[in-house]
């Protein structure tokens, strides 16, 4: 892992309760939130944790602060952190408990689960918060989601240790953060909203806003303070230019692609360029980079390296993992700290900072009695990307599905597929074909089905 220097400002996730009471942590609905506040919450969640020998549990928070009181009893009460919405009934086998806030919360499909909801706790503490203080983590790892590629979200485990490395890297690249407020517009549930909403603002001892922050008139409330606002390019590339200019002190990006145009747009509306990131679940940060002229290459963050060779993915080396780890994007490099990315290898794609699968959005639809052969494909609409569908239709319904036009064809396979497909994994643009177009070789290639949308004609 990577060694923090001597004269680091940093606060290890460990030692955050043992700062000034006083010290601001968040701020919900204009009111701070101190460390005193957290301690109390820490330690009525710890105690009645302690009275369940149940191992996992989905650590599914509303607001911030709540998440980061609910990680730390956790930790303390040696239990194993789930980040997961537990409303994806599918993925309950990954629990035994649900740590929650949410007061609407039911528990009608959760009969098998331990449910604490922190909203209505009796206060009983056993344990004094000395005792907990002293007694330190029990646990130092937590499990959060990816999307694979069968569409199902996988499971990866992190350390404390890699989550603080991480922020080190940060402060070794850009230097000691300066600015007296976090705003993000993102989730604490995933791994970029872990690492920029709580781990960074936790580990500089900077408050952070607990609700998120999604429009540039909200920020106008925020102008007179240094901010940090963390957000993804589909809320950079929605800004509205004829806004007055918010001065924000750094601007950071991740989830998605900004193309250069996007990037001078962020500048406009905030003052300056977005530090965007480049990174995984799986990896964490990679490299990072500042759109100051198009084509900007991206940079590497310190002690990484990527190794490309012919015919083979590229291959992370990271202080970050316990081993090299195979990366899912062709890589240009340019030399040995900069690189650009030239697409997905795989067919996983991202659509507004979502992983998308389209080899499980092909395998739904070819499933349909209706369906002969379907091929998915992403295609950019407004630089937008967004999933375009060519259908082959079977013999067997092609002569009764001739009824529909194909706005009506349209809207029956959508209807199809409205309980297997989420709403970003449904095709946006549809194509119906009596065969598919391929190649000497009898293989379809991109460029043909694409072809299929470029011109006025729907069949």
């Amino acid at each position: 892992m990577v060694n923090t220097s001597k004269n680091t400002t940093l606060i290890s996730l460990s030692k955050q309760l043992l700062r000034s009471e006083h010290e601001i942590v968040a701020f919900r609905n204009n009111q701070p939130l101190t460390i005193g506040d957290l301690k109390i919450q820490v330690l009525n969640i710890n105690n009645v944790l302690n009275n369940y020998s149940n191992m996992r549990w989905a650590l599914y928070m509303q607001d911030s602060f709540n998440f980061i009181a609910g990680l730390l009893a956790l930790f303390y009460s040696g239990k194993q952190p789930i980040l997961i919405n537990p409303h994806h009934k599918e993925m309950k086998h990954h629990y035994d408990g649900l740590l929650i806030d949410d007061i609407k919360f039911t528990n009608q499909y959760f009969s098998s689960k331990q449910i604490i909801n922190i909203n209505k706790i009796d206060i009983n503490n056993i344990i004094t918060e000395k005792q907990l203080i002293e007694s330190g983590f029990k646990h130092q790892t937590l499990t959060l989601f990816t999307s694979g590629s069968t569409g199902m979200p996988k499971p990866i485990e992190k350390s404390i240790s890699q989550l603080e490395s991480e922020i080190t890297l940060l402060e070794a690249s850009w230097g000691k953060f300066e600015n007296n407020l976090f705003i993000a517009s993102i989730s604490h549930e995933h791994m970029y909203g872990l690492t920029f909403k709580i781990m960074l603002p936790l580990s500089c001892k900077i408050p952070f806003i607990c609700e998120p922050i999604l429009y540039q008139e909200q920020l106008t409330t925020y102008s007179h303070e240094k901010i940090i606002y963390i957000t993804t390019p589909s809320i950079i590339k929605n800004l509205d230019d004829n806004l007055p200019t918010i001065n924000c002190d750094k601007i950071i990006s991740s989830g998605g692609k900004l193309v250069y145009e996007e990037a001078q747009l962020c500048r406009k509306s905030y003052g300056v360029l977005p530090d965007e990131i480049y990174g995984s679940s799986e990896t964490g940060i990679i490299a990072t980079r500042q759109q100051t002229q198009a084509d900007t290459p991206w940079k590497l963050f310190p002690s990484m390296h990527i190794e490309c060779k012919k015919s083979k993915p590229p291959l992370l080396f990271s202080l970050l993992l316990t081993q090299p780890e195979q990366l899912n994007d062709e890589i240009k490099v340019v030399d040995e700290s900069h690189f650009h990315l030239n697409g997905r290898i795989d067919k996983i794609i991202k659509i507004s900072e979502n992983r998308v699968s389209l080899a499980f959005i092909e395998k739904q639809l070819n499933q349909l009695d209706e369906v002969a052969q379907a091929i998915v494909i992403p295609l950019e609409q407004n630089n937008r990307t967004i999933l375009g569908a060519v259908i082959e239709l079977s013999s067997l319904y092609k002569q009764s599905l001739k009824q529909y036009n194909h706005f009506g064809l349209t809207q029956y396979f959508r209807l199809l597929l409205k309980d297997t497909l989420s709403l970003i994994e449904t095709p946006k643009k549809w194509r119906f074909i009596d065969s598919l177009p391929k190649n000497s070789q009898g293989k379809c290639t991109y460029i043909d089905l694409k072809k299929l949308f470029n011109t006025q004609q729907k069949q």
